[in-house]
């Protein structure tokens, strides 16, 4: 029914000299307006140390330090000069969970649902009690990093969790494609990685029907059996670096790095500024601004995933009329055919669409059909 999925396929780079990790500024947290705050600030905290609750969940203290709490027109900062020891994460100890502790230890230790950040993973889960359908995705939306070989080290971790599972959702059948069942493509390619796309190739489900289904992907598993095994909290993820050089070669850094909540991105800049001008985050199918390696960055742990350098960015280009080439539409995995929006070539299939970008990625005129296509479906509620 659908086309084959876009592949964009990036060469890996060897690591160059040791990257610096030590930082010489505090770790930088953003508060959303209407969040909570859990301290008296000034304060004294340790790693894990619950600061604020907002939609996505309490957020931790990545850090043990001083924290304080700064206002501005822009909103709240809280900003925690580091001091003492730096506590890292542990080895995994299998045990036998039982039902009650997991959505407390999720609560605890600040878990989110990274396939849908915009919840803690508590919420999550407690929202799908009558599910019927449990999907555990051996891929993350962009498959960045590869998390399934540190689970499958731990297979005994996995049957533990999947025993929780039973026994939380008793008529919800579990479909694993991590372990019990085979990956439904052997190479990942996106958008496999997306939640809707996922489940709708495995369970024949229409998009609509995501909410019926409880999702977790490698990432979401591999966090919260760091908690449940370790007793970490969510307070770091691992990244990975793309580099775009001056001939548009992409290439992607052959190790991760594992960044903090909070942290500066200046010893990033300072080791590869001289090289790379600019940065954005994420990934090319998403809209994120391209910013300055000169003007700093905070990394944000439930928003941010991987990082891509940029030689040049030409930060006038402009959007150019549809030349009507048919490369967004051709290459449409669910073929919603967004040439429409754009054109007089049929009509945009709204039903199918989960603004994935590729066609905003691929568009030789810089047309952003992602907001196009959301521009549709605002004026369009209800489609």
């Amino acid at each position: 029914m659908f086309a084959k999925p876009f592949l964009l396929q990036p060469r890996t780079v060897k690591e160059t000299g040791n990257r610096k990790t030590v930082l010489d500024e505090p770790y930088t947290l953003f508060p959303d307006r209407d969040a909570l705050l859990l301290k008296d600030f000034p304060v004294r905290v340790k790693v894990g140390d619950p600061l604020y609750k907002q939609n996505s969940g309490i957020v931790l203290s990545p850090v043990n330090g001083i924290a304080s709490l700064e206002h501005s027109e822009e909103g709240s900062k809280i900003r925690i000069v580091q001091d003492g020891n730096f506590v890292g994460s542990k080895p995994w100890v299998f045990r036998t969970l039982q039902k009650d502790e997991v959505l407390e230890t999720m609560d605890r230790l600040g878990l989110v649902s990274l396939d849908f950040p915009e919840h803690s993973l508590s919420s999550y889960f407690r929202s799908k009690t009558k599910t019927k359908l449990i999907l555990l995705s051996p891929f993350t939306k962009t498959q960045d990093v590869d998390f399934l070989p540190e689970l499958k080290k731990n297979s005994d971790c996995h049957s533990s969790f999947l025993e929780v599972l039973k026994a939380m959702f008793p008529e919800a059948k579990i479909k694993d494609y991590i372990f019990g069942m085979k990956p439904p493509i052997k190479t990942y390619s996106y958008p496999w990685g997306i939640p809707e796309y996922f489940a709708n190739q495995t369970e024949k489900l229409s998009f609509s029907r995501i909410g019926d289904v409880l999702y977790i992907g490698p990432e979401t598993l591999y966090n919260l059996y760091r908690a449940l095994f370790a007793d970490f909290p969510f307070i770091e993820r691992e990244i990975s670096l793309y580099f775009l050089g001056k001939n548009g070669g992409l290439r992607k850094s052959e190790s991760t790095l594992r960044i903090r909540n909070g942290q500066s991105l200046k010893f990033l800049f300072e080791d590869l500024g001289s090289q790379y001008s600019s940065f954005t985050v994420n990934s090319f199918y998403e809209k994120h601004p391209v910013r300055d390696v000169q003007k700093g960055f905070y990394w944000d742990i439930r928003q941010h995933y991987s990082l891509i350098f940029l030689t040049r960015y030409d930060s006038q280009r402009k959007e150019f009329p549809c030349v009507e080439c048919g490369e967004c539409s051709l290459n449409c995995p669910t073929k919603a055919n967004p040439m429409a929006l754009v054109s007089s070539f049929g009509n945009f299939q709204a039903g199918l669409c989960m603004e994935c970008g590729i066609c905003t990625f691929l568009c030789p005129s810089s047309i952003s059909l992602r907001d196009q296509i959301r521009n549709w479906k605002e004026a369009n509620h209800g489609f």
